[in-house]
């Protein structure tokens, strides 16, 4: 039965209400009888006073016969017994019993109880006890009776608090009398409430039931405007927006072909039976077939024997072949799997010309490597002959050739340097500790180690900051590579009495310019597009006579933009070179 929501949602409700009722009923009940037991407390303590009050002149100590005559107090105790329906009894200071309410057999008793005890101390005394003939629960209360600053005896009142509890035992059965009434009018209303509630959620799920089937027409009738109103309406919704996905699924459906179709990539998709279902024009094109016929003997043709057994298995892989027109291909294969099984499988073939241009470039460089090293190799192998041949009792020609052995050997140095520099900046092998530079030290070291060099080479060193630059975040060392490839072009490329001006300036929000203007022999136009390409030489001659070795400009432009930054060249035949690079700045910083 609790498998629906309707009788959930009644279970809810009489749990809430009953909840709700208990919660209720025991602050009810609990505040019924503090209010009980404390009304009765203060009644029982007044009258307590009331008595104590009356029963002074009994016990006084002055000597006259009204105040010592015990008839006369045991006749006020009855009366007042009578009034409050309680048991009274007056015992002296010692605790005899004179006078006694309900029980005259016990006069001349002593009662030593304790709430007895502590009214003769001066205090008031209390407590609750079950009375020992008919079980039922008393307040026993003893109040001193003072003459003057002496206890003159005890006001004892044994109280019976029946009727408190039993009327408070006939409010709390009018009370839950009244939870099991509510409770069976609650149930009643819930059963009408959930149905109200259960009846368009049953229609709302016999029309999806109806949509799950593929009818997509379903609509449910909307009766209000609350909560279940609103779930009707949005299935309204639902339903007229599943419509338009399907139609836009055809539409995306049809877009995805067009894609396909007009992608650079070729695609061949083809089922396990080697029926093809999709070929775009560029797999095509690729294979140089033009009809879908003639594409499974192609593929037949240019996929290698042993790759084919292991496409054709579904295993997926990747391959190199050759195209139409020389075009190098790239083949990728996946199977197309439908649940546990293989249903086909699709193959992209990508162009990978460029790639391969790109490989020949490395083997080029490699080649431009061999060739420099072993024109200085050569050179030393030569000199080193002519040397073992009798050179070398000629002390001047000996010299000679061992200073041109020095030079060539410091240029294989320097050539394996650079390049192990620029293998490191190619694999990011290279680790940044960035710093923070100053603009005006970082111009400060460059004029200390390269001023005298200057001053050798006649050449004027000159330099211009912008004012209130922030610092650079930089890699000193890297930094400082920068700094000797580009003067050591400019001190090798310009003449004597020329000049050399380095300007920083800013260059953007958080960027610095750094400018390296040299006099010298100046760049042809034709060359600045490729001058930071390795081992390129505007002058080849000129260049190795320097001891050049054409990587000084790569390994400038790979340290930069590790830096993130960027560099160019502007240059004039004989009218000099600028070389501009920029660095990212520390934020919030001015030097």
């Amino acid at each position: 039965m609790f498998a629906s929501i309707r009788w959930k949602l009644v279970l809810i409700y009489l749990l809430l209400i009953l909840f709700a009722m208990q919660l209720i009923g025991m602050y009810f009940v609990q505040s019924l009888n503090e209010y009980f037991l404390t009304n009765f407390n203060s009644t029982l303590y007044s009258t307590s006073n009331l008595l104590a009050t009356h029963v002074e002149p009994y016990l006084s100590s002055k000597d006259s016969a009204q105040d010592n005559n015990p008839q006369e107090l045991q006749q006020f105790l009855n009366t007042f017994a009578q009034m409050s329906g309680g048991g009274i009894y007056v015992l002296d200071k010692n605790g005899t019993i004179l006078a006694a309410s309900n029980d005259p057999l016990t006069i001349g008793e002593k009662r030593n109880s304790t709430e007895i005890t502590q009214a003769l101390s001066g205090t008031r005394g209390s407590a609750i006890r079950q009375d020992p003939q008919n079980h039922h629960l008393s307040t026993y209360l003893a109040v001193p009776v003072r003459d003057g600053s002496q206890v003159a005896g005890v006001v004892y009142l044994i109280a019976p608090m029946t009727q408190i509890y039993e009327s408070i035992s006939h409010i709390n059965l009018l009370f839950y009398t009244g939870i099991v009434i509510s409770l069976v009018l609650s149930g009643i209303l819930g059963i009408v409430l959930a149905r109200t509630i259960t009846n368009p959620i049953l229609e709302i799920t016999r029309k999806a039931s109806a949509m799950a089937k593929g009818d997509f027409s379903q609509q449910v009738t909307v009766k209000s405007s609350d909560e279940i109103g609103q779930l009707g309406q949005t299935f309204n919704t639902l339903s007229a927006r599943l419509r338009s996905a399907l139609e836009q699924n055809d539409r995306e459906k049809s877009r995805i072909e067009a894609i396909l179709l007009h992608m650079s990539d070729g695609v061949v998709a083809m089922s396990a039976a080697d029926n093809f279902f999709l070929v775009n024009p560029v797999a095509q094109q690729f294979l140089g077939v033009k009809q879908e016929t003639e594409l499974m003997d192609k593929l037949h043709a240019v996929i290698p024997a042993n790759v084919q057994e292991q496409l054709w298995n579904g295993a997926a892989g990747e391959f190199t072949l050759e195209g139409a027109g020389g075009r190098m291909l790239r083949v990728y294969s996946s199977p197309i799997h439908e649940e546990q099984s293989q249903i086909g499988r699709v193959l992209v073939l990508r162009d990978i010309t460029e790639e391969e241009r790109e490989q020949r470039d490395r083997r080029d460089f490699v080649a431009n490597v061999s060739h420099e090293i072993r024109t200085p190799l050569t050179t030393i192998k030569s000199y080193i002959e002519a040397l073992e041949d009798g050179a070398v009792e000629e002390l001047p020609t000996a010299k000679r050739f061992l200073q041109v052995l020095h030079s060539e050997t410091d240029r294989m140095v320097r050539l394996v340097s650079d390049l192990l520099q620029l293998s490191r900046l190619d694999a990011r092998n290279v680790a940044m500790r960035m710093t923070a530079v100053s603009c005006r030290q970082m111009l400060n070291d460059v004029i200390e180690r390269f001023g005298v060099l200057c001053e050798r080479h006649q050449i004027t060193l000159s330099t211009q900051l912008e004012p209130g630059l922030p610092l650079l975040l930089a890699d000193v060392d890297q930094l400082n590579q920068v700094w000797d490839n580009l003067m050591s072009n400019a001190l090798k490329y310009t003449a004597e009495n020329g000049t050399i001006r380095i300007s920083v300036a800013r260059h953007g929000a958080n960027r610095v310019a750094v400018s390296v203007q040299d006099s010298g022999v100046g760049i042809p136009e034709q060359d600045l597009p490729r001058i930071f390409e390795r081992f390129y030489r505007v002058d080849k001659a000129r260049s190795r006579k320097l001891g050049g070795t054409g990587l000084g400009l790569s390994i400038v432009q790979q340290i930069i933009e590790a830096h993130g930054g960027t560099i160019s060249v502007d240059s004039e035949i004989d009218r000099g070179t600028i070389v501009t690079f920029s660095l990212r700045t520390v934020e919030g910083s001015a030097r």
